[in-house]
């Protein structure tokens, strides 16, 4: 480590949360700029980065959080707290961050097939389809209350996450992806099809969560302050996603992740360690298809309506995207993916008919740039393990 990493991961009791800092300002730049700006902060945001990793201070910056993290997270939480209240003038801006936070669950999941084992899952939607349908079953069909609804839909998807996972085990490299898309098929052919989960109709009149009695779309005052309903959801939702990355992250440094690893480097010298691949591949869809379960709650609730347009393949190409450009088997890295690509996505809804075309461009351009994604994986340590 050079004197100048080690000046900087010494004094990261204040340049740690001074970046959480400048991060917010660059999403709020993102989120309420035109689409220029944008790009512009993807750009500056991607030059950084690949200028930071090549004279080892994004290493340094990963140590400088780990070292002072206490206060780090204090002052994220703090931040994230602050950052909706500062934009409740525009309902809209806080509606796109509830739905990158909803996205970036679903692509936390993603990432245990695609960055964990390497294997293309383009299925995502349709769990994340599976977990918003039986939530809005249970609390439409039967009255029950939507955290029900919630645990109804981890169970749901946890299951299905099996049951699909099972002729998956039998293929490898493309595929495994045929069989994945096969299944994105189905689940749309089959709730079109079906009068009971709405057809090609959807289902309307969903209820909202409730906390203590009260409406997460009733709005809120503070000191004075009208306070719009999106930011009851973005607390909530972004509370799971801490969770979510929090599991994440231990799914990565355990033994589970280092399977996982070793599966998607060599299937067979794996086996012959004593990995269970059947065990290890049911285990890596099935936790992926619980985190999708509960973003798919979470977004039935928040949106009151859904239909098979909100759970096709396209869909399943644009999570699919996330994870690539935020960077596999990184769940930080993921996030960020997720939550750039939502806010790019609907800047280019101006473009109306060429708005794919655009984003498919733009995204060509940060791959070839940028390959391994914004933050790529990174090596593992443990405590005693650390380069002094």
């Amino acid at each position: 480590m050079t004197d100048r990493q080690t000046h900087l991961q010494n004094t990261g009791k204040f340049v740690a949360p001074l970046g959480v800092l400048i991060f917010f300002a660059a999403m709020a730049l993102a989120i309420t700029m035109n689409l220029w700006t944008t790009l512009a902060v993807v750009v500056v945001l991607t030059a950084l980065l690949i200028f930071g990793e090549k004279r080892g201070f994004v290493e340094t910056a990963y140590k400088m959080v780990e070292k002072n993290y206490k206060i780090t997270v204090a002052v994220f939480v703090a931040a994230l707290l602050l950052f909706p209240i500062a934009l409740r003038g525009n309902s809209y801006f806080l509606h796109i961050l509830v739905i990158a936070g909803i996205y970036a669950m679903v692509a936390l999941g993603l990432n245990f097939q695609i960055g964990s084992m390497g294997q293309v899952n383009f299925a995502p939607a349709a769990m994340f389809g599976i977990g918003a349908y039986t939530s809005a079953m249970v609390s439409v069909h039967y009255g029950a209350s939507p955290w029900l609804g919630m645990i109804a839909a981890v169970i749901v998807t946890a299951g299905m996450g099996v049951v699909f996972g099972f002729p998956a085990l039998k293929t490898r490299g493309f595929y495994f992806s045929l069989v994945t898309i096969a299944v994105q098929t189905i689940f749309v052919l089959l709730v079109v099809n079906t009068d009971w989960l709405g057809g090609p109709n959807g289902i309307p009149g969903i209820p909202a969560f409730s906390l203590f009695g009260r409406s997460l779309k009733q709005t809120g005052n503070l000191f004075g302050m009208l306070l719009p309903y999106q930011i009851n959801y973005i607390y909530l939702t972004f509370f799971l996603l801490i969770l979510l990355i929090i599991v994440a992250r231990r799914l990565y440094t355990s033994r589970f992740g280092l399977a996982w690893n070793a599966i998607e480097e060599d299937e067979i010298v794996a086996a012959t360690q004593g990995i269970n691949l059947t065990k290890l591949k049911l285990l890596s869809f099935s936790i992926g298809s619980v985190f999708a379960g509960i973003a798919g709650s979470i977004y039935a609730h928040y949106t009151s309506f859904i239909g098979t347009e909100d759970f096709d393949f396209n869909k399943s190409l644009i999570l699919i995207c996330m994870v690539l450009l935020g960077g596999m088997d990184n769940p930080v890295g993921v996030t960020l993916g997720a939550v750039l690509l939502t806010v790019i996505d609907e800047k280019l809804r101006v473009f109306a008919d060429y708005r794919m075309l655009m984003y498919s461009v733009i995204l060509i351009v940060v791959l070839v740039v940028r390959a391994q994604g914004l933050l790529p994986k990174r090596n593992r340590t443990y405590p005693g393990t650390e380069e002094g």
